[in-house]
C-alpha cells in the first residue's frame, strides 16, 4: 500500500470509527432531549439557527478551505486567517447581539432575543478553532478533530440533559451548542499546539480571498437553501412544525454527518494532494462514493421502512407529525449522501468558481421547491425539498464529474447495485412493521432492525458490493501489514 493510499485509509478510518461512536452518543442524547422536551422547545432552537448559522458563514468567508487548497503556506498566511476570522468572529457576535430583539420580533416571540444573544458566543469560539483546526486537517491528523468533537458532545449533551431534567426547557438546548463549542475549541487548541504570530499580510490575504470568496458564496447560496424552509416554517407555521422539520432533518442528516461527512472532510485534502492526477483523482472519488453509499442507502431506505416504530417508539407520541417526513426525506438522503463530497472534487482542482455558478443554478431550484411546497404544510415543504434535490443531484454530479471525465451514466451505473441491494432489504422490513400487530412499538423495531441489517448483509456479500469488496482487501492489506511488521520486529 502506497504511503498516500496508507494516510488516507488511516484518516477514514480514524474518521469513520470515531463518528460511529458520535453518532450513537448524539442519537441517544437526541432521543433522550426529545422525550424530554417539546417540539416547541425544539423550535426555538431553530428558529434562531437560522440566523446565527448565516452569519457563522460569514464570520469564516472560505478561508479555512483556501488554507487545506493552497499548496505552500506559510505562518504568515496561518496568522493572517487567525487574526482575520477572529476579528469577524467578534463583529458578528455584536452584530446578533445588537439584532436579537429584531429576530424575536420577526418570529413574534420574546424569548427568542435572551437565545440569540447565548448562542452568539459560538462565533468567537469557532472562528479561534478554525486555524488549529484546519492545520490538524491538513496533514490529515484527523484522531485528534475526532477526540475533540467526541468530548465536546459528551460534555455538552450531559449539560443538556441534566438542564432538560431539572426543568429548563429550551434553554438545555441553547446551552448545549454553547458548551460544545467551548470544549470542542479547547481540545483542538490543545492538541494543536499553535500560537498565532503578532503578524498580518493583506496580499497573504488578498491570495486566500481569490480561492476563498468562491467557497464562501457557494456556501452562503447553499445555507439559505438549507434553511429557507425551517424560515418560512417558522413565520407561517409555529414553532411547533419547525421543532418537527428540524428533528426530522436532523436524525436523517446524522448518517450524512456521520458517514457522508467524514469521507469529505478527509477527501478534500487528499484529492488535493493528487490534484494534478486526474484519473486517479477520478478513481478515489468514485470509490470514496460507493463506500459511502454502501452505509448511508440502507440507512435512508431503512429508516423509511420503520419511520412508524421508531417515532412512536423511541421519540414518543407527541411527535407522531415527523413520520410522513421523515419517509420523504429518507428519499432526499439518499442523493444527498452522493452529492456531499462531490465539493471536494471541485476545491481539489481549485474550481471553486465553478462550483458557485453550479450553485447559482441549484439552490434557487431547491428555494423554489420550499415556497411551492409551503401552502400544504409540512409534507408539502418536505415534497417540494424531495423533487428539488432529485433535480439538482443530476445537476451537480454531472458537473463535477466533467473535471475529473467520470460520465453521469457511468456514475449511476457503479451505485445501482448497491440501491439495488438496499431496497431488497427496505421492502421486507416495511412489511414485517405493516403486518406485526403486537401493539409494542419498540419491540416490532427492534425486530425489523435486525432482520434489515441481516438481509443487508447477506445481500452485500450475495452481490458482491464492489465497496465491500474494496473494504474486504484493505482490511486483508493492513492484517498482512501488520503481521509482516510484527515479524520482521
Amino acid at each position: 500500500m502506497s504511503e498516500y493510499k496508507n494516510r488516507v485509509v488511516n484518516a477514514v478510518a480514524i474518521s469513520g470509527g470515531s463518528r460511529v461512536v458520535i453518532q450513537l452518543v448524539s442519537l441517544g442524547y437526541t432521543i433522550t432531549l426529545a422525550r424530554l422536551l417539546t417540539p416547541d422547545d425544539f423550535g426555538l432552537i431553530t428558529m434562531v439557527a437560522v440566523f446565527t448559522g448565516f452569519a457563522g458563514l460569514l464570520a469564516d468567508v472560505g478561508l479555512g478551505s483556501a488554507l487545506i487548497q493552497k499548496k505552500d503556506v506559510t505562518e504568515l498566511d496561518y496568522s493572517t486567517v487567525f487574526w482575520t476570522n477572529l476579528g469577524l468572529g467578534l463583529f458578528f457576535t455584536g452584530l446578533i447581539f445588537i439584532s436579537s430583539d429584531w429576530i424575536a420580533a420577526f418570529y413574534q416571540r420574546e424569548e427568542l432575543s435572551l437565545i440569540a444573544k447565548i448562542l452568539s458566543l459560538q462565533f468567537v469560539l469557532d472562528a479561534i478553532r478554525l486555524v488549529p483546526g484546519n492545520r490538524l486537517a491538513r496533514e490529515l491528523h484527523f484522531g485528534y478533530v475526532a477526540i475533540a468533537n467526541l468530548l465536546g458532545m459528551l460534555c455538552a449533551g450531559a449539560l443538556a440533559v441534566y438542564m432538560a431534567v431539572v426543568g429548563y426547557g429550551f434553554w438545555a438546548l441553547a446551552w448545549q451548542a454553547v458548551a460544545s463549542s467551548v470544549v470542542t475549541t479547547l481540545v483542538i487548541c490543545l492538541s494543536c499546539r499553535w500560537i498565532p504570530r503578532l503578524a498580518f499580510s493583506f496580499s497573504a490575504l488578498k491570495g486566500l480571498v481569490n480561492f476563498s470568496m468562491y467557497v464562501f458564496g457557494t456556501q452562503m447560496i447553499q445555507y439559505g437553501a438549507r434553511t429557507v424552509d425551517k424560515l418560512l416554517a417558522g413565520r407561517y407555521l409555529g414553532s411547533d412544525a419547525v421543532g418537527i422539520l428540524g428533528r426530522a432533518q436532523t436524525l436523517l442528516l446524522l448518517p450524512l454527518k456521520n458517514i457522508s461527512h467524514v469521507v469529505g472532510n478527509v477527501m478534500f485534502p487528499a484529492l488535493s494532494m493528487v490534484q494534478d492526477d486526474v484519473a486517479r483523482v477520478r478513481r478515489v472519488y468514485l470509490r470514496s462514493t460507493q463506500a459511502i453509499a454502501l452505509a448511508t442507502f440502507p440507512m435512508m431506505l431503512g429508516m423509511m421502512a420503520v419511520a412508524d416504530n421508531f417515532v412512536v417508539g423511541v421519540l414518543g407520541e407527541q411527535w407522531a407529525a415527523m413520520i410522513p417526513i421523515i419517509r420523504i426525506l429518507s428519499i432526499a438522503g439518499i442523493a444527498s449522501s452522493i452529492v456531499t463530497i462531490t465539493g471536494s472534487v471541485y476545491l481539489s482542482q481549485g474550481a471553486s468558481k465553478l462550483q458557485f455558478r453550479v450553485n447559482l443554478v441549484t439552490r434557487p431550484i431547491a428555494i423554489l421547491g420550499v415556497v411551492i411546497g409551503l401552502p400544504w404544510g409540512l409534507v408539502g415543504i418536505a415534497t417540494g425539498s424531495l423533487v428539488a434535490v432529485l433535480i439538482n443531484t443530476q445537476i451537480t454530479l454531472s458537473r463535477a464529474g466533467s473535471l475529473i471525465g467520470l460520465r453521469l451514466l457511468d456514475f449511476f451505473r457503479a451505485l445501482l447495485p448497491t440501491l439495488i441491494a438496499a431496497s431488497l432489504m427496505a421492502v421486507p422490513v416495511f412489511l414485517i412493521g405493516f403486518y406485526l400487530d403486537l401493539e409494542k412499538p419498540l419491540v416490532e423495531l427492534l425486530i425489523q432492525v435486525l432482520a434489515g441489517v441481516v438481509l443487508y448483509i447477506g445481500l452485500a456479500i450475495g452481490m458482491k458490493l464492489p465497496a465491500l469488496t474494496d473494504l474486504h482487501g484493505l482490511v486483508k492489506s493492513r492484517i498482512k501489514r501488520k503481521a509482516g511488521s510484527e515479524k520482521s520486529s
